[in-house]
């Protein structure tokens, strides 16, 4: 809702940084998660995964329409753009099964992701994931 705004008010800056800071750092977790997903280069076959790769790099061409658009000040253009990465994300989420119940905000940050990948803070991540794990049963439980 923010970037629809910024768009509506001609806010460059705000959009600039959406674009190549926020959007541009999305598109590697999300190839990454697809990785994952498939083995990370092993033969397991997971049959989503190729809807969900298909839709991050439909992410990552609106995310580089978008950059171009701000540069041009196009605001047709950059709606169009973020309409698509929306719907791209949309995509995505919906194949890997991740609209949690707090709207899919149980796949991990980038920085959640940093923080796992050094020893001395990976008990406190293997916590956080574990609680999010029993967030996700007991809902589960009492949708049922």
């Amino acid at each position: 809702p923010g970037v629809a705004e910024a768009i509506g008010k001609e806010d460059w800056d705000a959009l600039r940084d959406f674009a190549t800071v926020v959007a541009d750092d999305t598109i590697l977790p999300m190839k990454l998660y697809v990785s994952s997903l498939t083995g990370g280069g092993t033969n397991v076959k997971v049959g989503f995964a190729k809807d969900m790769l298909n839709a991050a790099k439909s992410f990552e061409k609106a995310q580089k329409a978008l950059v171009t658009s701000v540069e041009k000040k196009d605001v047709a253009k950059c709606s169009a753009a973020l309409e698509t990465m929306s719907e791209a994300l949309l995509a995505y989420r919906t194949s890997g099964k991740l609209l949690g119940p707090d709207g899919g905000g149980d796949i991990p940050s980038v920085d959640e992701i940093r923080r796992s990948t050094k020893r001395f803070r990976g008990d406190a991540y293997e916590a956080k994931v574990k609680e999010r794990d029993e967030r996700l049963k007991k809902a589960s439980s009492n949708d049922s």
